[in-house]
């Protein structure tokens, strides 16, 4: 059997960029993202902000039956920066 990988990643610049206390929006965005591709979640999302000068922003993390999910988002910088990684074996493309 050969394995198609799928790997995504999406970097963005935004005017407005999730702040620290946006931590359970992303969540629930990640679960909803999760649903909408049709993957099958094993762990997670977790979700959490880093308060470190030059690298302050939050990050989520899941892992799916096939692989992961990853979310990175920078607010400190201007404009802010996110970044989206999903990578797998199955099809995540919906129409």
């Amino acid at each position: 059997m050969q394995l198609d990988h799928k790997h995504l990643v999406l970097r963005a610049e935004v005017s407005d960029c999730p702040a620290e206390d946006s931590l359970h929006e992303i969540l629930d965005w990640m679960k909803t993202l999760i649903k909408k591709i049709d993957m099958k979640l094993l762990a997670g999302p977790y979700t959490t902000y880093v308060n470190e000068k030059g690298n302050k922003g939050m990050t989520s993390v899941a892992i799916i039956e096939t692989s992961h999910i990853a979310l990175h988002i920078w607010d400190e910088t201007n404009p802010g920066l996110m970044q989206l990684d999903v990578y797998s074996c199955a099809d995540f493309f919906t129409q």
